[in-house]
């Protein structure tokens, strides 16, 4: 038998890339499990029907047809609640306050920024929107983060309170 040194480059992986890959095990950071969608539901709830794909949390049915990985989450049990409309009343919100509410934490996967003209640095309200891409006080199969001016171009308004 060889006595040559076994290393991780021999089978194709860096050293650099295990270590990070080993603290994203041991912390779940980089766990694409623990991913919440922009529709406030767990990212593999999502079903890709041939039709319309849509996303299946509990017994309830969300309409989301385009999901995309927004947070990654310390504790899931908190993200699945209903959308009932815009802001406060979005089911991503509702989640992300239950989650921080118990002192567990989260991390932002995306940018910041409004899904329609990209503008940085400004306020942000998530919304669900209709196939037309207007806003809807319920599921809808779109969801955005959007600035003021998308906002009231979609059909929404900003709430205040």
């Amino acid at each position: 038998m060889s006595r040559q040194e076994v290393k991780l480059s021999d089978i194709g992986v860096s050293e650099e890339v295990m270590e990070k890959y080993m603290v994203s095990l041991e912390t779940g950071v980089g766990d694409s499990s623990r991913h919440v969608c922009i529709c406030g539901h767990l990212l593999n709830r999502h079903v890709n029907a041939e039709a319309n794909p849509y996303c299946s949390f509990g017994k309830s049915l969300c309409l989301c047809s385009e999901p995309i990985a927004v947070i990654e989450a310390e504790d899931l049990r908190f993200f699945g609640y209903s959308t009932t409309g815009l802001g406060k009343k979005h089911a991503l919100s509702k989640g992300l306050f239950a989650h921080n509410r118990r002192g567990k934490s989260a991390r932002w996967l995306i940018e910041r920024e409004c899904f329609k003209c990209n503008q940085t640095g400004v306020p942000l309200l998530i919304a669900s929107l209709g196939r037309q891409r207007r806003v809807t006080q319920s599921s809808g199969q779109f969801n955005a983060l959007l600035c003021s001016n998308c906002l009231y171009e979609c059909g929404g308004s900003w709430e205040i309170d």
